[in-house]
């Protein structure tokens, strides 16, 4: 067979450029002339003000040449006119209110009745003849450039064209390689400068583009970052149809171990606490009122989250806070060295009971703290109480946990909340049979924090994103997804390092800046305890029953015992002899008193005064109270550096649309400033609660004179 001469194929044909179907219609049949006009109206800040003389010197020059009756009409038409827009303005430029915007309405009618003078005036002189056309045309070119300034400073795009050649840039990169990555036709239609993370937005074509696809070719998109950022990782979020985010990092700010910042440490429960810096390199705050699930593999950070919830709660005159800790008690020590807490408890019997007080107290603070409405306040006399879980698998998981505890945890998790009794749970698996045991319980834990796992599958008990995010691929320790309410999306975060050292420095000057703190007065204190007396007296001596192998590192036993002289296991006997039958005769202490009689003696320090009650909240109106909580979360702005609606929103419980228009209203007086767009301080010398008032009586005035308006009518 004759061997065929071997011919190299010509190389293979680019594919053809196709448009996006949403890019196709815009483009064809586009002439000059629409250009021209696009571009005259996009920039309308400069070529309005360029304009409006010539049109106007031209109308006066046709005006001048018409017949006097003629003329006379046209002169009495544009003094309609202005007395037209001079009548309406309040109505056609207002605030989301309904009330005028006093600065547009004013330069609107000064700008129609000024041009209509001119005209007028102009007309009868005629524009073009001697000194009375210069005279006119000099007023008509100095009245043009101050009308021009205002219109050119409300009108100027503000970023716009930066942002519109930002876009082109990061889509001329895109168009280049899209086709390689076989996504070729979309497009990138949006970029966001967030930080040191650059988000884009790309519009892929439907049917012909997935998620699936997007997630094969991230390496891909990677190797071709050079000369765009400088790192190039890369994380993709799903929009919906077939669009999606891409998230590319210039610089990791997760890469350092973060330090703890006291500047932003909150000062009461009420106020945001740190969780940890996010990718954009700002610190993500959220709430301390709030129940949380912590899952993670171990030593991915989890003890390390507990300890820096401890440290921001440590500073809370209104918080008092509790460790479970079983492990051996382990992880509880350097709690315990540190001090600044209620109580930290290292077995399962003493973890038992004090769940039981829990409930207990969330039944009698339900009865006897009414305030008016469904969420009680803490204050630094009624402070709340945070039950910090560290791994709940030997609590209350089905192999190795209590019943009991599990069934009294979830009664804590879904009732405590209206009451200010908060539980913080980590684990390192976070399946309900090894954590939990019950979604009554996990369900009510809204605040979901997933460390590192070791498959990406086991980030589904506490994220529905865990497919979008591999948490099995978090790097850094301490590293962690953070999903803050049910309709978030998790954001990526570093907690702070907190070593033990660390922490108690933290809890000593805490301390020496609140002082002493008063002790807790139970609402359920009065009630009969299981172990024997009240809870109040179990809870007053509750130091003394630490377990004998962290005795001598607890400055809160030291303190209990030069109290109580007398060692534990005399309040351990008493609590027997107080659930047992009494005896007919038994032996004396020496000076004729027993046991349980001395320790009486020596707990009427700390018992409950008689007639003592609980105290009272604000019973002042839910609404009065909520604007009250908002001009104080405003007033305080300045020493946070602004606040934002969300926060205001988070503090106060007015709902956003109240707070928008209650901004805008603010700052119209001049209460408020913006220091960017969503960040608000009040203004120097300014007081937000007097403003809050004006602002409601000028809101009263108007609806009353609308309500006589509507019956005159």
């Amino acid at each position: 067979m004759a061997s065929k001469e071997l011919v190299p194929r010509p190389a293979a044909a680019p594919p053809a450029v196709i448009l996006p179907p949403w890019e196709a219609p815009k483009r064809a049949g586009e002439s000059g002339v629409r250009l021209f006009v696009r571009a005259l109206l996009r920039n309308r800040h400069v070529t309005v003000p360029l304009a409006v003389p010539p049109v106007l010197w031209l109308t006066a020059l046709a005006l001048s040449r018409l017949p006097s009756g003629t003329a006379l009409a046209a002169d009495s038409g544009l003094a309609v006119a202005a007395a037209c827009v001079w009548i309406f303005a309040p109505h056609k430029w207002t605030k989301p209110d309904g009330s005028p915007r006093a600065r547009e309405v004013w330069y609107a009618r000064l700008s129609a009745a000024l041009a209509a003078l001119w005209l007028i005036v102009a007309s009868r002189l005629g524009p073009a003849l001697g000194m009375a056309g210069i005279v006119l045309g000099a007023i008509l070119l100095a009245a043009g450039v101050a009308w021009g300034f205002f219109w050119w400073q409300h009108k100027r795009p503000r970023g716009q064209r930066k942002r519109a050649a930002l876009i082109s840039k990061w889509d001329a990169w895109w168009q280049s390689h899209s086709w390689h990555w076989n996504l070729g036709g979309s497009a990138i239609v949006n970029v966001w400068l967030m930080g040191v993370t650059v988000k884009v937005e790309v519009a892929g074509m439907p049917g012909r583009h997935s998620k699936q696809h997007v997630d094969q070719v991230l390496h891909l998109i990677e190797s071709g970052l050079d000369g765009m950022v400088d790192v190039g990782r890369v994380r993709c979020e799903w929009i919906s149809g077939a669009r999606f985010y891409l998230y590319f990092k210039q610089a990791n700010p997760l890469a350092e171990v973060v330090g703890w910042d006291p500047s932003i440490a909150p000062q009461s429960v009420h106020q945001p606490a740190p969780l940890g810096l996010s990718e954009s390199g700002s610190w993500k705050m959220t709430t301390l009122r709030r129940n949380s699930f912590i899952i993670g593999t171990t030593r991915s950070g989890k003890t390390n989250h507990l300890l820096v919830r401890i440290a921001a709660l440590s500073g809370c005159p209104d918080a008092r806070v509790v460790l479970i800790a079983l492990k051996g008690g382990r992880s509880g020590r350097p709690v315990l060295e540190a001090g600044g807490i209620e109580y930290v408890i290292t077995t399962a019997d003493e973890a038992r009971m004090y769940l039981r007080m829990c409930i207990a107290e969330i039944n009698a603070r339900g009865r006897d703290a009414y305030t008016g409405d469904d969420q009680l306040h803490a204050t630094p006399e009624m402070p709340g109480i945070w039950t910090e879980v560290d791994e709940t698998h030997g609590l209350t998981s089905v192999a190795n946990g209590d019943g009991e505890c599990a069934a009294l945890m979830a009664l804590l998790a879904s009732q405590g909340s209206g009451v200010e009794m908060y539980l913080d749970v980590d684990t390192q698996y976070g399946a309900l049979e090894e954590s939990v045991r019950t979604e009554q319980t996990r369900s009510n834990l809204g605040l979901r924090v997933v460390y590192r796992v070791e498959m990406p599958e086991h980030g589904q008990f506490a994220i529905k994103e865990w497919s979008k995010l591999d948490a099995s691929r978090l790097e850094e320790l301490g590293t962690c997804y953070v999903k803050d309410g049910p309709e978030s999306f998790p954001e990526q975060v570093r907690a702070p390092h907190m070593p033990h050292d660390l922490l108690r420095r933290i809890t000593a000057q805490n301390a020496a800046l609140l002082g002493a703190r008063p002790p807790l007065r139970l609402f359920c204190g009065a009630e009969p305890c299981p172990a024997g007396g009240t809870w109040q007296e179990w809870w007053d001596t509750r130091w003394l029953r630490l377990h004998p192998a962290f005795q001598p590192v607890s400055p809160q036993y030291q303190a209990a015992v030069a109290e109580h002289p007398h060692a534990a296991t005399e309040v351990l006997a008493h609590a027997a002899e107080s659930a047992a039958p009494p005896p007919s005769a038994g032996p004396g202490t020496g000076d004729g008193r027993s046991a349980a009689a001395r320790i009486d003696a020596e707990l009427d320090a700390v018992r409950v005064p008689d007639g003592w009650k609980p105290p009272r909240a604000d019973l002042r109106p839910v609404i009065v109270r909520q604007r009250a909580a908002f001009a104080d979360a405003l007033s305080g702005a300045s020493a946070r550096d602004g606040i934002t609606p969300s926060q205001l929103a988070a503090e106060s419980g007015m709902s956003t649309s109240w707070i928008h228009p209650q901004l805008s209203a603010l700052a119209q007086r001049g209460a408020i400033t913006q220091l960017k767009r969503g960040l608000y301080v009040p203004a120097p010398g300014a007081d937000i609660h007097e403003a809050m008032t004006l602002v409601e009586a000028d809101r009263k005035r108007l609806l009353g004179e609308a309500r006589q308006k509507i019956s005159a009518a």
